[in-house]
């Protein structure tokens, strides 16, 4: 079923990563097949090698209707777009990098060209706080009143009636932030070497998976300000452990609105990151970065991601705090 439609989503997605608009498995695209189904690419796929069975048809609430594999995980982005707005055909979210780049250190886009006067305008920014668009209401806000979007240190997002549109979009913003960063380069701040900020690492080292370990990572976790700014704003209620695969040994904690509530040894988690000993050690002793580790697939995680990137803050900070338990 939808042949075409299919064959148009393979052409366009091996062009974006043509084009460097997307690389390795950034990005997704979908299409609009019905009033209330939609052909989307599924996650983690690569776009520049898109085959066809990673293509899957949901309907507007991101259910699963056809396919084999996981959907994107921003369908829910493509599914709120679509929902509010009946004209949009075609979505394409692309991590250009030149867009990337210059929004990270400017808010508004000089125009200099009559091209990107007439078709850009003014280009509406929206922060990003998380790896997945989990706060779809600015969003949808501002493709309002256009219809492309810069996610601030996460790309852009692109809508039209055909791939022609949504695709012109970010190619032509893509060109006059290389053209603005040529021009505006010396306003660019050097970047300075960032930290944690976590405090001194302790002296003491614990036994890996202990409950006197869960325990240390508890009190650092809810003694810390930012941690608990950070867990209270973006809502962290559920429960997340670290299993190795080897020993049996587990630490589950269970958090309530960013507070770890309590530490046991119970599986029945909500998200889990397994792994061998060797591994937990290094990801523990930041040898190896948490997020890194589950990607590159050094350890395995369980749970769902989607879920999971609402509180990316939350956990980028608590990995920082991990830095100060060094474990045996």
């Amino acid at each position: 079923m939808f042949v075409v439609e299919k064959e148009q989503i393979v052409y366009w997605s091996g062009l974006l990563n043509t084009k460097n608009l997307v690389t390795a498995k950034s990005g997704n695209v979908s299409c609009r097949v019905a009033d209330d189904k939609v052909l989307i690419t599924a996650h983690d796929s690569y776009l520049g090698r898109l085959e066809y069975d990673e293509i899957v048809e949901v309907d507007f609430f991101g259910k699963l209707l056809y396919g084999e594999t996981e959907p994107s995980s921003e369908k829910e982005l493509h599914c709120g777009i679509y929902k509010k707005f009946g004209e949009h055909k075609i979505i394409i979210h692309a991590h250009a990098p030149f867009t990337t780049a210059f929004f990270h250190y400017f808010s508004e886009l000089d125009v200099f060209s009559f091209e990107a006067e007439f078709y850009l305008g003014k280009v509406p920014v929206v922060e990003q706080a998380t790896p997945t668009v989990t706060d779809l209401k600015p969003v949808l806000d501002a493709l309002e009143d256009s219809n492309i979007v810069v996610l601030k240190n996460h790309g852009v997002v692109a809508c039209g009636k055909t791939f022609k549109d949504a695709f012109g979009l970010i190619e032509l913003l893509e060109e006059q932030c290389k053209v603005n960063i040529a021009i505006r380069k010396n306003e660019i701040p050097k970047a300075d070497k960032k930290h944690s900020n976590c405090g001194d690492v302790l002296c003491e080292e614990f036994e890996l998976l202990s409950i006197k370990h869960g325990k240390k990572l508890q009190d650092l976790i809810n003694s810390d300000d930012k941690a608990q700014e950070l867990g209270e704003k973006h809502d962290m209620t559920c429960s997340f452990a670290v299993k190795d695969q080897e020993t049996g040994k587990l630490v589950r904690f269970v958090y309530e609105h960013g507070k770890i509530m309590d530490v046991d040894d119970s599986e029945q988690a909500e998200f889990m990151i397994i792994g061998s000993t060797e591994n937990l050690k290094k990801v523990f002793n930041r040898k190896i970065s948490p997020f890194t580790a589950i990607t590159q697939g050094k350890v395995k995680a369980k749970g769902s991601f989607i879920k999971m990137s609402r509180w990316f803050p939350v956990m980028k900070r608590t990995f920082e705090l991990w830095e100060r338990v060094k474990v045996k």
